[in-house]
């Protein structure tokens, strides 16, 4: 699942799994509080550039603005509260004038979205930030810095970082896709797919992917099993040594895995490494929610 696809799905459900499950803070997912919707303040008007910039300088991200991350018992910031937002809708409105702003130069492809709490009509604001090949950045409204995006924060970008970003080579960037198959017998089909969204031929890629929740029952094609040498978890793996794969866009079929629930009412979560020559690694999470429950037949009569 792309950057893009991830912020699409996005709904109160998830926003909700992130505290449930603690989710960390990572290379592409930032958390934030805010002081108010109306985006006046100046340390959520820095946030904003500090986000934009960082996450276009390195491999694009997404924010959260209404969860609050802490530090865990291991010392790792992850989603502890959701700290709701009065009016997400006014804040996404603001966030798409103060955008153009953010940062030099302007980063196309900028999103916004509002996911509200059915209860109480407050909620949080999503942002997509994408990867951009014009870069570097240069964080504004009040900063004047260039960061970047290193593990689960945000740096000011050193002189070297921006020699090595303006004199930038064309490189892969490879989004790996999880398309969910037939369900029978209480087993899952999921068919995995990889396209490169980059500007240069991606060589030696290849991933590793640990499933939660699952026992893994098959893979099928290019895919291998790993879960025999790492201690009994699901780990799925894939190589490509000999091949390419083109800038093209255009989704090529991996092959697919065969799950079943540990706990069907709970979702699956697989955490994604993403690798090849030419560029740094890339983390990904996906989520699966469980299924609807059957449907009870109607009784004659009803």
């Amino acid at each position: 699942m792309t950057l893009a696809e991830t912020f699409d799905q996005l709904d109160w459900e998830a926003i909700e799994s992130y505290v449930k499950l603690g989710q960390e803070e990572n290379l592409h997912l930032d958390f934030k509080t805010v002081k108010n919707a109306d985006m006046t303040a100046t340390d959520d008007k820095r946030n904003l550039a500090r986000g934009i910039s960082g996450f276009a300088n390195s491999n694009g991200g997404i924010i959260v603005w209404g969860v609050d991350a802490r530090k865990n018992a291991d010392g790792v910031d992850c989603a502890n509260s959701i700290a709701e937002i009065s009016k997400p809708a006014l804040m996404v409105s603001r966030l798409n004038t103060l955008t153009g702003d953010a940062t030099s130069p302007i980063v196309d492809g900028i999103r916004h979205k509002a996911i509200t709490n059915p209860e109480t009509n407050a909620g949080v604001v999503v942002t997509l930030v994408p990867e951009t090949d014009s870069g570097p950045h240069m964080a504004k409204l009040g900063e004047q810095r260039y960061f970047k995006r290193s593990g689960d924060s945000f740096y000011q970008m050193e002189h070297f970082d921006l020699e090595d970003m303006f004199g930038r080579r064309q490189k892969p960037r490879l989004e790996i896709v999880i398309e969910p198959g037939k369900t029978e017998n209480g087993i899952e089909e999921f068919r995995i797919l990889v396209l490169n969204q980059g500007r240069a031929v991606a060589r030696h890629a290849g991933f590793l992917m640990t499933l939660q929740n699952v026992e893994l029952k098959d893979v099928s094609q290019g895919l291998e099993n790993h879960s025999g040498i790492n201690a009994g978890r699901s780990v799925v793996g894939w190589d490509n040594v000999t091949g390419v794969i083109h800038p093209n866009g255009i989704r090529v079929n991996l092959g697919t895995i065969s799950v079943s629930r540990l706990k069907p009412s709970e979702v699956i979560r697989a955490d994604l490494t993403l690798y090849c020559e030419g560029t740094t690694f890339v983390k990904r999470m996906f989520q699966v929610s469980a299924p609807p429950p059957p449907t009870e037949p109607l009784s004659p009569g009803t």
